[in-house]
């Protein structure tokens, strides 16, 4: 007898292909859009209606909840800005010329304003403009001098353009130094014009125009008097001061002159033999101060005109010596009030100070040095020194 083939049941087979098939159903993929599938029913197109979707309602906060997160409704929705391409990064170094302080643009339109400002005789506006026109193209020849120095020897093209850049600027510091000078003339502020006249003659040296011109305004305000023509920068070129017209001291005002520091000297004294030695103190320190600076500008006109016109360069020169005299002569008078004062300390310095300057052998060191020996600060005195008595003389 023949074994026989055992046959599932046919209610257990029909069960298992339809377990199949559905499992299969299940892992085929759906026939729906992917990028659809996240939004609610009715909102993907016209509703079955045939109209446009009426726009979602949202809850608001207090129905939310106040530990919900806010979110805007579709009218509150911000719009995003339009975005403007980034520029070119090379864009972004350049400046224009005229837009910043530091160029030669800015200092020019500043002379013109501070012109038209001294023109309405605006003397305040014009000064403040004119110094700072004057920082500006100061700073530009300084720079510009110092990339030539550093492109010497490497690109001599680049050296030269900054070379020439830095010789244009000055000469417009210094044109603004005059514009200024002529300002504070007019202002009959000799005290604050005479230094800006002297730097544009020291820059400029005498033979060029503005130094010339700056030379001329020292005349006209008595600071120098004019001994004869100024040297023309060429045969040719017609000389801009006349030998004979006069030199104006009268017209010098302020105490930057050697009347008003003898002036402060005599002073001091009537003070001391009063015994009010603070006033003296003051007024001698003020003329101190006043004949070392004229003193100064005297040997930087005598630099300037050295080799040029040696009789004015000689005159200077002996300008520079008086005006120093006369300044260690208000120094020693000074350390005889500190030492009537009982202030050793503050007179042994000004007597040094003397003895450097004039020499232990001319009259005035010699006197100083005597005072350090009865001060004590010295132990012997100077050989062919007079020891006379201490006071203030």
């Amino acid at each position: 007898m023949g074994s026989a083939v055992k046959v599932p049941p046919r209610g257990f087979a029909g069960l298992l292909s339809v377990t199949l098939i559905a499992g299969f159903t299940l892992l085929s993929p759906l026939p729906i859009r992917a990028q659809e599938q996240s939004q609610p029913d009715g909102l993907d197109g016209l509703q079955p209606s045939g109209q446009p979707n009426e726009p979602l309602t949202l809850p608001t906060p207090t129905e939310r909840g106040a530990t919900s997160p806010s979110q805007p409704t579709p009218q509150s929705i911000p719009q995003p800005e339009a975005v403007t391409p980034p520029s070119d990064p090379e864009d972004l170094r350049r400046l224009a010329a005229d837009s910043t302080l530091l160029s030669m643009e800015a200092g020019q339109r500043l002379v013109q304003e501070a012109k038209e400002s001294a023109a309405a005789q605006q003397y305040e506006p014009a000064v403040s403009k004119l110094q700072q026109s004057r920082e500006i193209f100061n700073q530009l020849s300084n720079f510009h001098q110092q990339l030539y120095t550093s492109f010497t020897g490497i690109d001599n093209r680049i050296a030269n353009s900054h070379r020439t850049l830095a010789a244009e600027t000055a000469q417009m510091r210094d044109e603004a130094s005059y514009e200024l000078a002529v300002v504070h003339s007019a202002q009959n502020q000799a005290d604050l014009a005479v230094p800006l006249l002297i730097q544009i003659v020291g820059s400029q040296q005498p033979t060029r125009e503005l130094g010339r011109q700056a030379y001329q305004l020292l005349s006209d305000i008595g600071f120098v008097e004019i001994v004869q023509e100024p040297i023309a920068a060429d045969a040719d070129a017609a000389p801009e001061v006349s030998p004979e017209e006069p030199s104006t001291p009268a017209q010098q005002t302020g105490l930057l002159n050697i009347q008003a520091a003898n002036g402060l000297m005599e002073e001091a004294r009537q003070s001391a033999s009063a015994e009010q030695y603070e006033q003296a103190v003051s007024k001698l320190q003020r003329s101190r101060e006043i004949f070392n600076q004229l003193s100064n500008f005297y040997q930087q006109l005598f630099t300037s005109f050295a080799g040029i016109d040696n009789a004015t360069a000689e005159t200077h020169r002996n300008r520079a010596a008086e005006t120093a005299e006369m300044r260690d002569l208000a120094t020693y008078e000074l350390a005889l009030v500190h030492r009537v004062q009982n202030q050793p300390a503050l007179a042994v310095p000004l007597l040094i100070q003397i003895i450097q300057s004039q020499q232990p052998t001319r009259e005035l060191g010699k006197k100083a040095y005597e005072q350090l020996w009865e001060l004590g600060f010295v132990d012997s005195p100077f050989p062919g020194g007079r020891q006379s008595s201490s006071g203030v003389r």
